[in-house]
């Protein structure tokens, strides 16, 4: 349920920047930096980045083991609160146009 919402508040946002009249602008510049950035990093730096990558994530399935049933539903309360605030902020934002 949470991961609906959250893809729901997702294609919100996406809604929102798609309808912004800089939205156009915004993703041309994030395309002209994330090509920038890719042309001046070297094979040895994007090898080096797979490899924390990977660390990172068999570091947070260890991690994830040994979280306790009252964490995990905590963390999903939490996420829950922090989805409905961002529904209701998009939710404003919408209204305002």
């Amino acid at each position: 349920m949470i991961g609906q919402e959250q893809a729901e508040m997702w294609e919100d946002v996406k809604e929102i920047w798609g309808n912004s009249s800089k939205g156009e602008k915004i993703n041309f510049q994030v395309s002209k930096l994330i090509s920038e950035l890719k042309g001046k990093v070297s094979q040895f730096e994007m090898d080096s980045i797979e490899a924390d990558i990977t660390k990172i994530k068999s570091s947070w399935n260890q991690y994830k083991e040994k979280v306790s049933q009252f964490e995990k539903d905590s963390i999903s309360k939490d996420l829950l609160k922090f989805t409905k605030l961002v529904k209701k902020v998009l939710q404003k934002l919408k209204i305002k146009k």
